[in-house]
């Protein structure tokens, strides 16, 4: 069985230096740790992983967690992340609902990247206590190890909503996302800011849920109203996408009979008709910068600036 002696042995380094480098450790050289990866490669060397977390203190793993699996944002963040991780020699560990809380209660992950609001304070905090660090996105958390970027749903929306009143729309309506969610409630907010700003004291609510179908649902109800808003903003661009199929069923027009505009430029919005204006994020380089930060302070790396995601308004053709 070959070891780590002989991985040390034919890349010409002490066994210290090569178990460093293979355990993804700081102070090697660029150069001494690609000679010893390669070594390991050829000799088909792997580390006891029960061994090498009892020596270490460290699994390798970085966790990242997630409300669930469907959506194109939490596939977009989570690409991003992979992506980075892999290069960078971690391996990613991805959970939702009751595992989630068990590997951060057990301390089974290295650093943490969470974008689950379903996961309680208490217990992000209890993991953070101990050293190890923890990103949340979208959510604010303070406390030493806790590092958080998020959105500014609330500044991008506002801005959006001004424009369109510039551009003279005066009766709204708001298809919202989960009534829990954090973005949902801060686009809601800076929504109602803009048009307060602008004197406009009233707009339609309506109650959704984030998904094609909620907005579909959305539609139909704005379709029973006897006097329709003329600009419909969606918290999401997947309910942007449904609320617009039911008011083309409906027999009216995007936008000549009502505006319609939504948030996230998912993918789909450019092959619908009329193309779906909306707010743009680039979900994908979210993930690398997020985990970018988290590698270097496992890394014991100097930490780059924490910076938020840049958000841009995306003008198409429904409004």
């Amino acid at each position: 069985m070959t070891t780590i002696k002989d991985v040390a042995k034919k890349a010409g380094v002490s066994i210290s230096t090569a178990s460093y480098a293979i355990n993804n450790l700081p102070n090697v050289h660029p150069d001494t740790r690609k000679r010893i990866l390669e070594a390991a490669k050829e000799l088909d060397y792997h580390p006891n992983g029960i061994a090498r977390n009892l020596k270490t203190q460290r699994t390798g793993n970085i966790g990242v967690f997630i409300y669930g699996f469907s959506g194109p944002i939490f596939s977009d963040v989570l690409e991003g992340i992979r992506q980075k991780l892999q290069e960078n020699n971690f391996n990613i560990v991805v959970s939702s609902g009751k595992s989630s809380a068990n590997l951060l209660l057990e301390r089974q992950v290295d650093a943490a990247i969470v974008f689950d609001g379903e996961l309680t304070d208490d217990i992000l905090l209890n993991y953070a206590k101990y050293g190890f660090p923890l990103f949340v996105l979208d959510r604010k958390l303070q406390a030493e190890n806790i590092y958080s970027s998020v959105i500014d749903n609330e500044g991008l929306v506002k801005q959006f909503i001004m424009q369109m009143i510039e551009k003279g729309y005066d009766d709204f309506a708001f298809v919202s996302g989960p009534s829990d969610s954090f973005n949902n409630n801060h686009r809601y907010e800076g929504f109602k800011i803009a048009l307060k700003n602008k004197g406009i004291t009233h707009h339609e609510f309506i109650e959704s849920d984030f998904t094609i179908q909620g907005g579909y649902n959305a539609g139909k109800k704005v379709l029973s109203m006897a006097k329709k808003p003329r600009f419909v903003y969606c918290a999401n661009d997947e309910s942007a996408i449904g609320f617009m199929r039911a008011i083309k069923e409906g027999g009216l027009r995007i936008p000549s009979d009502i505006a319609v505009a939504g948030f996230d430029n998912f993918y789909m919005g450019e092959f619908i008709s009329p193309k779906l204006t909306t707010i743009g994020i680039d979900h994908i380089l979210w993930g690398k910068q997020v985990a970018g930060v988290i590698i270097d302070i496992v890394t014991n790396q100097k930490v780059k600036e924490i910076g938020h995601p840049q958000g841009s308004i995306i003008m198409r053709k429904s409004c």
